[in-house]
């Protein structure tokens, strides 16, 4: 149990989906030192499925139930649980949500105010990207959960580098069985001499599925026997089925909407593929690697954490789909070295990467800002 000397923080996010950013701040409330770090979260609207999770390790939920953006009640709502609740850190997570709060913070003198990019501040729109920039000051740290993305922000606020640090994003994985991924291939009904090719992620623009799916085309129009596996929901996803229906290939794609068993479509692929547009440190990723899988990834900076070409897996151009189908099947016809690859980058993630090591640089970070 914390004590009453501990330092409160306030995470604001802006739902409590199963989602990266989420799930980044769920396992930082697992791993951090409870004797020394009390936690709020509030949630601004939306989905609230993490909710008795959150719970269930220690942290105290509130939730605001916006009715939109710009809702009144649920701003005032926060001032008044921040000043019945005197948190010494408030950290935010997305920068339509952070520029607001730090002008709140300006009513709490003595409230430290982190903030955390979990995406490129580039892929942003313009207003936030503008309305951040201009306001990034007023935060007392920074962090990037990946170090490929620091240098935009460090070109635009060369004053502010003092305040900055990398902290990646953990992999957590219980890792399927063998046994387990054969059952789902069964039922999936996928054939034997088929390589199962998969991606897990939101189904939007940014994930880069699109680009996926044309690079599958071109390898069924070979003739490799392949199905590709999508795994989650989104905005995208009438789009996508059409474009699958329109390129004729609906025997070969598998959409299976939103997956808690992510362990056991990990276990049933042959390779994952991260064909994103842009990131910042991407968990599904790290998730195949940890679970022993050949991964092929873009060149974006958001992956550079994780994939070093050919030695923790194979890198291609983003939005390319003739250099993604080339790489596919370069990794089915060099299984050995793809392997090799599997296994160096299951041993960097378990090694560098794990929610117990990015607790505790949180935790340093927020000692380091209450001067202990």
């Amino acid at each position: 149990m914390p004590s009453e000397k501990c330092i409160h923080i306030f995470y604001f996010i802006h739902d409590l989906a199963p989602f990266g950013a989420q799930r980044v701040v769920l396992n930082a409330v697992k791993y951090l030192d409870r004797k020394r770090l009390k936690v709020t979260v509030c949630s601004f609207w939306g989905e609230e499925t993490l909710a008795p999770e959150f719970v269930k390790h220690g942290a105290e939920v509130v939730f605001l139930r916006a009715r939109r953006f710009f809702d009144p009640l649920a701003w005032i709502k926060l001032i008044f649980i921040l000043f019945r609740k005197h948190p010494q850190i408030i950290h935010t997570t997305m920068p339509e949500l952070s520029f607001p709060v730090r002008l709140v913070a300006l009513l709490f003198p003595r409230l430290a105010v982190v903030h955390s990019f979990h995406n490129p501040l580039s892929s942003e729109p313009p207003l936030w990207r503008f309305l951040n920039r201009i306001t990034l000051r007023m935060c007392d740290a920074i962090s990037f959960t990946s170090k490929g993305i620091v240098d935009e922000i460090a070109l635009k606020a060369p004053s502010l580098k003092d305040r900055f640090s990398v902290i990646q994003n953990g992999v957590e994985l219980t890792v399927a069985s063998t046994a387990d991924g054969t059952r789902l291939r069964e039922e999936l009904c996928v054939r034997a001499d088929e390589k199962i090719i998969c991606c897990v992620g939101r189904l939007e623009k940014q994930k880069g599925q699109d680009i996926l799916i044309e690079a599958v085309t071109s390898l069924v129009k070979k003739g490799i026997p392949v199905r590709l596996v999508l795994a989650g929901d989104g905005e995208m996803l009438p789009e996508l089925k059409e474009k699958v229906r329109r390129l004729g290939i609906e025997e070969k794609v598998i959409f299976l909407g939103r997956r808690n068993d992510i362990a056991l479509i990990l276990a049933s692929l042959d390779l994952y593929v991260a064909p994103s547009r842009w990131e910042s440190f991407n968990i599904a990723l790290g998730e195949a690697m940890v679970s022993g899988k050949p991964c092929v990834g873009t060149d974006i900076p958001g992956h550079s954490d994780l994939l070093v070409d050919k030695v923790t897996g194979v890198v291609v151009s983003a939005e390319n789909p003739k250099v993604l189908a080339e790489a596919i099947v370069w990794v089915f016809e060099h299984q050995g070295e793809a392997q090799k690859m599997a296994v160096a980058a299951k041993e960097m993630v378990q090694t560098n990467f794990t929610p117990e090591i990015m607790a505790k640089k949180y935790e340093k970070l927020y000692l380091d800002l209450m001067g202990g």
